[in-house]
């Protein structure tokens, strides 16, 4: 298993081409930072996009029923093992993370330009 930066430049290109995929997956989101408790923002429940807005500097995370939108992400990691997506973990310009945890991994698609490789596959 391994924790992969994805630059800041395929963010949008990235979460466009596996938006297909996302979909319908079954996930919980996270959300933790400087002066908050760490907590569970929407346990276990569908994923209805995840999308990055380059005009906006925003990426937004909608499950059944709640909606996240993170302003000015500073990093965004991809925790992976092999082709199989296990979490996507954000950090904001204020320090705050919010993690979006795949109940079941995710299969991606075949590497190409917008699919970053993980360190070292």
């Amino acid at each position: 298993m391994s924790l992969s930066p994805l630059a800041k430049p395929e963010w949008r290109s990235f979460f466009d081409a596996v938006s297909p995929s996302l979909r319908a997956s079954v996930v919980e989101v996270e959300v933790s930072g400087l002066g908050l408790e760490a907590r569970i923002a929407r346990d276990w429940a569908r994923l209805a996009a995840l999308s990055y807005s380059e005009q906006n500097d925003i990426l937004e995370i909608s499950v059944h029923g709640a909606d996240l939108a993170i302003r000015r992400p500073a990093r965004i990691h991809l925790r992976r093992d092999g082709p199989w997506l296990q979490s996507v973990e954000i950090l904001d310009s204020e320090g705050n993370h919010a993690f979006v945890i795949f109940k079941e991994p995710l299969r991606l698609p075949q590497p190409s330009a917008a699919l970053p490789r993980a360190n070292g596959a």
